[in-house]
Formats: C-alpha cells, sequence, structure tokens
C-alpha cells in the first residue's frame, strides 16, 4: 500500500524570530512511518518540526507551517496514495508575520490570530477514495468526552477512522502514549499506555484489516510470491474486543 503520514508540529511565525507552535515531538509519526515501513508499504512522510531525527530511508517532505503542511499532502495525493494518516499537530490558527522583528516593551501586544483550514476534511473531500485515519488531542478531559470529540470529528469530516488521546497525560515528547481508536461505527479500541512503536503496531492491524481486500488485491496482481501479513495482534487480540462505546 501506497501511505503518507504527517508528524511532528507546525510553527505560524509571528515576525522573524518568534512563532507560535506546540509541544508535538513527532515520535508517533515516526513510529507509524517504521512500522509501516516494517509491514512492506510505501511511505511517504511530511514532516514538520520534530524533536526526533529522521531516517534517511524514508522520502520526506519538510515543511513549517499549517499552510505549507496543508499544501503539500494535497500536492502530494495526487501520486496516487492509498492511506493518508494525519499524526502531525498541525495549528489550528495563524498569522500575518510582521516583515521586522517586533520591539520588546511594556506595552501590550495584541495578536489577531485566524483559523486555519482543516487537512483531514479536505483530504477527504478531495480525494474521497483515500483511507484516512486522523489524530484528535484533548487536554485533561474525561474519556467520554474524548472519545466524544473524536467521534464527532470522524463524521463531520466524513473520515474512517480516529485516533484520540489526551495529551495532558505527558505523551507530548514521551516514547509512550495511551490512544482510543474510534470507527465510523462508533466502535472503539482502548490502547493502554504502552510505547509509540507499540501503538503504532495496533494502528497499523486496525488499519490493514479494513484495506485488507485492497492489500491482497494488489499483491495478487505484483505477482509475489509472499503474500504480506497482517499485524500479529489482530485476528487474537483486537478484533473480538470491537465494542460499540457506550457513552451517548
Amino acid at each position: 500500500m501506497k501511505i503518507l503520514i504527517t508528524a511532528g508540529a507546525t510553527q505560524e511565525p509571528i515576525d522573524p524570530v518568534r512563532y507560535i507552535t506546540n509541544a508535538s515531538s513527532g515520535r508517533m509519526g515516526l513510529s507509524l512511518a517504521e512500522e509501516a515501513e516494517k509491514r512492506g508499504h510505501d511511505i511517504t512522510l511530511i514532516a514538520g518540526s520534530m524533536q526526533v531525527l529522521i531516517p534517511g530511508k524514508f522520502k520526506t517532505i519538510k515543511v513549517r507551517t499549517a499552510k505549507e503542511m496543508t499544501d503539500a499532502a494535497l500536492l502530494e495525493l495526487k501520486n496516487n496514495y492509498d492511506i493518508f494518516i494525519s499524526t502531525a499537530a498541525i495549528s489550528d490558527y495563524t498569522i500575518v508575520p510582521e516583515k521586522d522583528k517586533i520591539k520588546s516593551g511594556e506595552e501590550e501586544l495584541i495578536l489577531k490570530l485566524t483559523p486555519t483550514e482543516k487537512l483531514t476534511k479536505l483530504v477527504k473531500e478531495k480525494f474521497p477514495k483515500v483511507f484516512v485515519a486522523a489524530f484528535k488531542a484533548e487536554h485533561g478531559v474525561p474519556e467520554e468526552d474524548l472519545i466524544e470529540a473524536a467521534y464527532r470529528k470522524l463524521k463531520k469530516e466524513n473520515l474512517d477512522l480516529i485516533i484520540a488521546n489526551d495529551v495532558s497525560r505527558d505523551v507530548f515528547g514521551s516514547d509512550s502514549n495511551e490512544v482510543f481508536i474510534v470507527d465510523k461505527e462508533r466502535r472503539g479500541i482502548h490502547i493502554g499506555r504502552c510505547l509509540k512503536k507499540d501503538v503504532a503496531g495496533r494502528i497499523f492491524d486496525v488499519v490493514e484489516k479494513a484495506n485488507a481486500a485492497e492489500i491482497f488485491g494488489k499483491i495478487a496482481r505484483s505477482g509475489k510470491s509472499k503474500a504480506f501479513e497482517p499485524g500479529k495482534y489482530y485476528e487474537e487480540e483486537i478484533e473480538h474486543r470491537w465494542e460499540k462505546i457506550k457513552y451517548s
């Protein structure tokens, strides 16, 4: 499968030396890229600001701002991708930057922020056949609210899968994460706190299961003698764990 993954944080310049950003390290996106590559998929990574080193084996497109990431993703997706996974923490707001450094002083400084476009919504509108999985981050909310916010985004943007996490639980910059995977039928899997590389494995078990017919069809057409094997966890541990989220 041909997969495009976004990772890292975007930066919205205020002036030549200041910018608005967030604490995303890019570890989750890179873990997903590593897992996908290990499973034999064709990977391209669009990377914002990263706190981890990107291996040279990946085709990588470097960007800085939310607009650059959005434009790069929409352009790259024209190259017949099967799956798009939006892991990057893309800024929800941007600003028209000053050309010169804003002078320091004691006066109040008011910044006018404008909303950025939602990349996953645009991708599904422009590339409806692409399987789109998005991440939804909340901060310090009950699990019921976290899942509800994720499901609302999935329905509103017509996404195929959404992964929700509470970033107040020290996940930014950490090697571990805790997530809920939610599908269109509001079925969910809770993945308890574990290493991000293991979270990536569980996510790809679900993604591959959802795209199994396409995966095996591509193998058959390619004439490869060795069939692609879905992840080890899925049949044994995940399929029977799908359950309707009880929260309403």
